[in-house]
């Protein structure tokens, strides 16, 4: 009797010494003071912390499906601007295992904000994750191509970019780089669509299709694909609802559909629609701009270009741009300083007009190809990579 009571006391202590399922981090970021916080975000939100002490930290918790998170180190505390901060840390996707997170400096680790960015490899080596396992196995199928299309863009901005903003225009180096760009983007595209075809129950596939909701032009039929690739075990997971919200951003600018009409107003102060400018029978570009973006003034040059060559007489390619300025004396300033001789429309309810509203758009510059039909076919292209588009559509116009 004392044994089996001895037996059930040791069961119980060994019952309640078992850690209840849920993550464990354990992690080592050598060279970081001592007091420096360690944070897991879902994107933009931090949902877990704890404290660097003696170059080590651990952070404990529970997922309800393995989740892609941002763990991030803290080294400006007395910084409260998140734009400020110098946050050193890298993507991880947790599940309720022990994860080992190794660096072998903390200046090793890339940096959230650009400025504060070194021009390192992100060194980490994160184990006993198999979703982080699966997610490090797709990372390098893509990079080579990842790579190539990163250094084929970084060539392309001393080649053609920069060189253009100065009205010196190298299209044929141009338009090769933006070809090799087209490429690797094919290639990275085709490994992404098998990878989560071949991985229907995987987090990674989710995050693998929010990415491609970003870098590839989808028709809703290929969104729609995307969203059924995905196992139904997640579709009540945070991440895949996610993809759903993300999707419905998309529909307004997918690949085939027609552009949306808006209330605007000309160069004169007339409130006009922008279906009064589309012409049917041609194809056209409706590019979205603001005479406060840096990058859109960047792109004018270019634009210009394409007016000159493709803009004028028969079989014209009709060019409109649509400014989301909330003052109208900055949008006309830009319009005398940038001698933009095509259509030109303004939306001055800015950031809270149909602009915004009906086209989902994150940002600008940002342009619609509308078919002869007023179809979208392409849609964000710039520089060369709007050259090719042309190319394709109405024949190579630019001399030689």
């Amino acid at each position: 009797m004392r044994n089996l009571l001895y037996g059930a006391i040791f069961l119980g202590v060994l019952v309640a010494c078992q850690r209840e399922p849920g993550y464990k981090i354990t992690g080592s970021v050598p060279g970081t003071p001592d007091g420096m916080k360690v944070y897991l975000y879902n994107w933009n939100t931090p949902v877990d912390s704890g404290v660097v002490k003696g170059g080590k930290f651990v952070l404990t918790g529970k997922v309800d499906v393995p989740v892609r998170y941002q763990l991030w180190v803290d080294l400006s505390p007395d910084k409260n601007m998140e734009y400020e901060k110098d946050m050193r840390g890298s993507d991880i996707f947790v599940d309720n295992t022990d994860i080992r997170y190794e660096t072998p400096s903390i200046d090793s680790l890339a940096s959230r904000m650009s400025f504060h960015r070194k021009e390192v490899k992100g060194e980490v080596l994160i184990t006993g994750s198999p979703v982080h396992d699966l997610y490090l196995k797709y990372k390098e199928e893509i990079r080579p191509y990842s790579n190539r299309s990163s250094e084929a863009w970084n060539e392309y901005l001393k080649v053609y970019h920069i060189p253009a903003l100065d009205g010196v225009f190298n299209t044929r180096e141009g338009l090769a780089l933006a070809r090799e760009m087209q490429e690797a983007q094919k290639e990275m595209k085709k490994i992404q669509w098998d990878f989560i075809t071949g991985n229907p129950t995987s987090p990674v596939s989710i995050d693998i299709a929010q990415n491609m909701m970003y870098s590839s032009k989808l028709s809703k039929a290929e969104m729609d694909k995307l969203l059924q690739a995905i196992d139904l075990y997640l579709h009540n997971a945070p991440a895949y609802k996610e993809l759903q919200k993300s999707m419905e951003g998309f529909y307004p600018v997918a690949i085939g559909e027609k552009f949306k009409d808006i209330e605007v107003v000309n160069e004169e102060g007339k409130t006009v629609h922008l279906a009064d400018y589309v012409k049917p029978g041609q194809y056209n570009m409706v590019e979205f701009w603001a005479s406060w973006c840096g990058p859109c003034r960047g792109e004018i040059p270019h634009l210009r270009h394409v007016y000159e060559a493709y803009g004028k007489g028969e079989n014209a390619f009709n060019m409109i741009s649509v400014s989301i300025d909330d003052k109208e004396s900055d949008w006309k300033k830009a319009l005398k300083e940038e001698n933009m001789k095509w259509i030109q429309l303004c939306d001055l309810k800015g950031w809270k007009g149909e602009v915004i509203n009906k086209y989902k758009i994150q940002g600008v510059p940002f342009c619609l190809i509308l078919d002869k039909e007023g179809r979208i076919i392409d849609h964000g292209v710039r520089g060369s990579e709007l050259d090719l588009v042309l190319i394709d559509l109405l024949g190579d116009r630019y001399e030689e």
